[in-house]
């Protein structure tokens, strides 16, 4: 029998991401988005777009969790440069300073995926330590479907506390835009 024992992780710089984009990333994300797949923003066409904009940003990091050598999840994010669009999508008041970035102060936390099967078994959790383990900036910040239920419930648990809401691209829906601290470079 299969247990959380038996998870291991790989992590992918941009090069490694390109090559497993059509075995391992995009098919791991149609199957956990099932439920929205229908819906253009949510397609494997504008995931795939979106994942390849931010290869191109620094500090991009994927990690896949597998067990028995398969595919169950995975989480990436980047840091957001001194340019970043990422806040420009605020629909809510935050306090002054709030959005400025240095390029080392905030990660974006893009994605977390776990197919079905072992969700709610403690590999989203994993992935989500495994993913910000080690990494230096301030903070961390991710977005997530206000009907998201378990996500969101998940996210409070492990200590990510709503900033405001968040439209990150003129056709994207609402998001609940969340915030953790990171202890630098745990």
């Amino acid at each position: 029998m299969t247990t959380l024992n038996d998870l291991t992780f790989t992590r992918h710089d941009p090069a490694a991401v390109e090559a497993a984009l059509d075995g391992v990333i995009v098919p791991l994300y149609e199957a956990t988005h099932a439920d929205v797949i229908g819906d253009p923003f949510y397609s494997a066409e504008r995931f795939t777009e979106r994942v390849r904009g931010y290869m191109q940003a620094p500090g991009f990091e994927i990690v896949v969790a597998y067990l028995d050598g398969v595919p169950v999840g995975q989480a990436f994010g980047y840091a957001l440069p001194v340019s970043a669009r990422w806040w420009s999508g605020l629909t809510t008041q935050v306090p002054d300073g709030f959005t400025t970035e240095t390029g080392s102060r905030t990660f974006a936390f893009n994605e977390l995926m776990v197919l079905p099967q072992w969700q709610g078994k403690g590999v989203a959790h994993a992935l989500h330590d495994e993913l910000l383990r080690g990494r230096r900036e301030e903070r961390a910040t991710l977005l997530v479907r206000e009907d998201n239920a378990p996500a969101q419930t998940a996210y409070a648990r492990w200590g990510w506390r709503k900033i405001g809401k968040l439209r990150p691209y003129p056709d994207a829906p609402h998001y609940d835009a969340l915030l953790i601290d990171l202890p630098l470079g745990t």
